[in-house]
């Protein structure tokens, strides 16, 4: 357990000692589960999230850990499932169960079982090993170990991705991410399971995906899928293989060397690195693409209006982007911040984006110093007027026509004489 630690940011590794503490004082029979162990048994340099298998009352096993040590709990009743959140760190404990599918897609039916019933409703071979807390025993009833050992990913039964076609959209991931390969049942399995996938709630399939998006080796990880028949089954277009690259490489390059001014937009990380991966897929693919991933996918409001707006934005010609300033930004100022990311990561024309980006840092924000104020005190009345010269003089500064506040008031002294 101490090699285990030694992985583990400070808050996780208190969590852990304090649910190995209250284990040894409860006698309760309590497993570490699923990526961890998978993470720990591979010698990961670090460890991000810890699962718990509880047999026995889990939620209340936890309830006992926040009164002692304080936190959060997000608890999940019908699947008897935990989340403690406790100095900005966090576990899922859950109880340790048999899950029975009434249909291929359908969220199962839970009921009490041991571990190594628990165990057989993991996805893979190498995500069904548990470590006893008790005494550090390693429970691996499917030989994970083993697949561990060959890199491989193995599932646990024929009609695992029939009775939860996500597997395989995990399975992508985890390959992706390990380097790890298939076994051939598996993959025949992955077969059955793919005609399924319609009966998947369009949230469960976003979820999924943004995992991938997140995740170390995406392009990777979709290209899995497409040879899977995942997107044909979704009934929605991928880019070219080689494109995909292209632009999760450039998502890379471009939040990591801080070209563009990414706090302007707002957004949380995983927002951020989810529409990416969004727009990835569905920038310039046509407006039927974009209509199908969102009769597909519950995107949030603002995702949602830029990939519709990118439909637009992907179809600008770059020869309107050989124009004066004004113009090109009037081109692209009624876009949304995020619709102009979608482009300047994506865009085939390096003209256009280096004018998106232009656009969102500089242009946008200039603005004339002369206000309405100002206009009456000239004895302009106020109206439709103000916004024409209030244009008249941007465009000016944005040309280089007007390089300080005395060529704006000569300017605006032509504009009021004419």
């Amino acid at each position: 357990m101490e090699t285990l630690l030694a992985k583990l940011a400070p808050p996780q590794a208190a969590m852990l000692r304090a649910i190995s503490d209250h284990t040894r004082v409860t006698g309760a029979a309590v497993y570490l589960v699923g990526g961890a162990v998978r993470d720990w048994i591979l010698g990961a340099p670090s460890i991000d999230d810890l699962d718990f298998s509880v047999d026995g009352d889990s939620v209340g096993f936890v309830r006992d850990l926040q009164r002692e040590h304080g936190g959060e709990l997000l608890v999940h009743e019908k699947f008897r499932t935990a989340r403690w959140v406790c100095q900005g760190a966090s576990v899922d404990v859950a109880m340790s169960r048999a899950e029975f599918y009434a249909r291929p897609g359908a969220l199962p039916t839970v009921s009490p079982a041991p571990i190594e019933v628990d165990l057989r409703r993991r996805d893979f071979a190498a995500n069904a090993i548990a470590c006893r807390l008790s005494d550090g025993v390693v429970v691996d009833p499917f030989q994970g170990r083993r697949d561990l050992e060959h890199r491989l990913l193995r599932g646990l039964h024929e009609h695992s991705f029939v009775d939860d076609p996500t597997r395989m959209l995990r399975g992508a991931r985890y390959a992706a991410r390990l380097g790890f390969a298939f076994d051939e049942g598996t993959l025949e399995a992955i077969q059955r399971g793919v005609p399924h996938l319609r009966a998947l709630s369009g949230e469960r399939i976003k979820y999924d995906f943004e995992l991938i998006f997140r995740d170390r080796e995406p392009a990777a990880a979709l290209r899995m899928l497409r040879e899977f028949g995942v997107f044909g089954a979704l009934g929605v277009p991928m880019p070219d293989p080689d494109k995909l690259d292209e632009r999760f490489a450039r998502i890379w390059s471009v939040f990591t060397k801080g070209e563009y001014v990414l706090d302007a937009l707002d957004l949380a990380p995983d927002r951020l690195l989810n529409a990416a991966g969004w727009g990835a897929l569905i920038y310039a693919q046509g407006q039927l693409a974009v209509r199908r991933w969102l009769e597909l996918a519950p995107f949030e409001h603002d995702v949602r209006e830029a990939l519709i707006a990118a439909g637009a934005l992907s179809t600008m010609s770059a020869q309107m982007f050989h124009a004066p300033t004004s113009r090109q930004s009037a081109l692209l100022h009624d876009f949304s911040g995020l619709t102009l990311l979608f482009g300047h990561l994506f865009d085939g024309s390096v003209l256009k984006r280096r004018a998106i980006h232009c656009e969102w840092k500089d242009w946008r924000w200039v603005r004339p110093t002369i206000n309405g104020e100002d206009l009456r005190a000239r004895g302009v009345p106020p109206g439709p007027e103000y916004r024409r010269i209030f244009d008249a003089l941007r465009d000016a500064w944005l040309d280089g026509r007007v390089l300080s506040l005395a060529d704006e008031q000569r300017l605006l002294d032509e504009i009021l004489a004419r």
